[in-house]
């Protein structure tokens, strides 16, 4: 799976005792609240967005935000009452986190990993000639040589070639509007704009949409290709403050292709597709747990009876749910599924879903082998959130500076007068994800329009329990860095479209 986020980091200025809190409760924040009205508004679809790159341009837009504009922000984004400029190096940090972990591992490591490769293909060449000899101590011990390394040569290729995570912000301004020598050194600092890109939103307002799309695709790998449709951009806009998100990484463990076969899933409705559906029987280490149809936590067994019959529950009730998380190589971000138990169980874990229910949920994950199953799939959305925002408590960031009760965002212009006063037009945002055998590549983008004016039987032999999770219906995901805990990308999927 990949994931890329481009961006010019410079030196921290002070930071809470925890550095990247205050961006991961923001992010994780907004994005149930966004998810849950954005799913409701849309029930039985696919869903697809990046929390993450969302919050980080509302972020940077807050920073010129002042008065009722500013505290409808903060409640909106979750920020709390501390300075920005604690939320601002938060936002920082956890960009500066998560690309530090980014790319392939240094040549120093690749140089052992080819080394152990070349010791295992001896150990196993000896031991192979040392058993056509009969010499069969000496074959025995050349191949526990062999284990040793190769488990030393596994240890090294769970992290080689770890994601690829790359993170871009940028400010474009109307030439003739500047913006405050303050609110440009700020976002700056903190998320690596380089100052302003000046362009001629009064005289060319289509060419400039033209060229920040070409911006955003090229940050993108070309995965989101028109992010402002035509329109948002006119004549009367003056900032449009932009964030791109790039995601490869590949699975710890890969599923492999043989085992990828057709099978049946079933929708809420009950109808049924043919889909591409992984498959690894035997998929070690994996977190789970599994949850009531109240939340609440199922103690899955360890061991069961050999002949079949049960001491207690396996699966929770009917209503209930089950979480598996698969990890990316390097193990810092992974992809966390929760699949509800019937087909149509999938609205009843989005009426459950808060940030606190799903940090207790993730908090209960402990490492098993599971019977895993997941579909090929490949989606895109894309969104204007200019009213779900405004449903969210951030009616005044919408409002023009001319009718009553208008933005306040003097801080990022200094006007004084209301035709000149800024306000949010509009907030679009588009995402795309395909997950395949191999991994999982994701992208998206996010920017803000700124206009002006306007439970025994008896003893029996007890076995391991393999619980089964066969996601064949319709089920919610998330990737996340696994250190902070921040959801970066959140997304469902009621009809996986084929990925190619």
């Amino acid at each position: 799976m990949t994931i890329a986020l481009l961006s010019l980091m410079l030196p921290l200025v002070s930071m809470p005792q925890d550095p990247q809190k205050l961006a991961t409760t923001s992010t994780n924040g907004l994005a149930v609240d966004l998810y849950g009205r954005l799913a409701a508004g849309a029930p039985d679809t696919n869903l697809f967005l990046s929390p993450w790159s969302i919050a980080t341009a509302l972020a940077m837009t807050a920073e010129g935000a002042g008065g009722d504009t500013l505290a409808e922000m903060r409640r909106t984004l979750h920020l709390g009452d501390g300075g920005l400029s604690d939320v601002h190096a938060s936002f920082a940090a956890l960009q500066q986190s998560l690309t530090a972990g980014s790319g392939s591992l240094p040549e120093a490591t690749r140089t052992r990993i080819a080394a152990l490769r070349a010791e295992l293909a001896q150990h196993n060449a000896a031991a192979e000639r040392l058993v056509g000899a009969n010499k069969y101590r000496e074959a025995e011990e050349s191949q526990t040589k062999a284990e040793r390394t190769a488990r030393a040569l596994n240890e090294l290729l769970a992290t080689a070639d770890c994601y690829e995570l790359r993170a871009a912000n940028a400010l474009w301004c109307d030439r003739g509007s500047p913006l405050l020598p303050t609110f440009l050194a700020t976002l700056g600092r903190h998320y690596g704009t380089g100052g302003a890109n000046l362009v001629d939103f009064r005289g060319n307002p289509e060419g400039v949409r033209g060229t920040i799309n070409g911006w955003v695709a090229d940050r993108t790998e070309q995965r989101i290709l028109d992010l402002i449709p035509q329109g948002c951009v006119t004549s009367d806009t003056r900032l449009v403050l932009t964030n791109a998100v790039w995601f490869r990484g590949e699975w710890k463990t890969p599923f492999e292709a043989s085992q990828t076969n057709d099978a049946v899933f079933t929708h809420t409705n009950g109808q049924t597709t043919t889909v591409r559906l992984m498959h690894d029987g035997w998929r070690a280490d994996v977190p789970y747990a599994a949850f009531t149809g109240t939340g609440e936590y199922f103690d899955t067994p360890e061991m069961v009876p050999s002949d079949g019959s049960l001491l207690a529950a396996t699966y929770p009730d009917a209503d209930g749910f089950q979480i598996a998380e698969l990890p990316y190589k390097g193990g810092d971000l992974a992809m966390v599924v929760l699949l509800p138990r019937r087909h149509d169980g999938l609205a009843k874990i989005e009426r459950l879903l808060t940030a606190d229910n799903l940090a207790n949920w993730l908090g209960n994950l402990e490492r098993r082998e599971v019977d895993t199953a997941l579909p090929r799939f490949q989606q895109r959305s894309d969104f204007r959130l200019g009213m779900t925002l405004r449903g969210l408590g951030m009616g005044r960031a919408f409002t023009p500076p001319t009718d009553t009760g208008g933005a306040q965002f003097e801080g990022i212009n200094g006007a004084t007068e209301a035709l000149q006063k800024l306000f949010i037009g509009e907030v679009v945002h588009q995402a795309f994800v395909e997950v395949s055998e191999k991994g999982t590549e994701a992208a998206a983008a996010t920017a803000v329009m700124m206009a002006c004016g306007a439970a025994a039987p008896p003893p029996v032999e007890m076995v391991p329990f393999k619980p089964v999770f066969r996601a064949d219906r319709p089920f919610l995901f998330l990737i996340r860095d696994t250190k902070s805990g921040a959801i970066l990308f959140l997304g469902r999927v009621h009809q996986p479209t084929k990925a190619v």
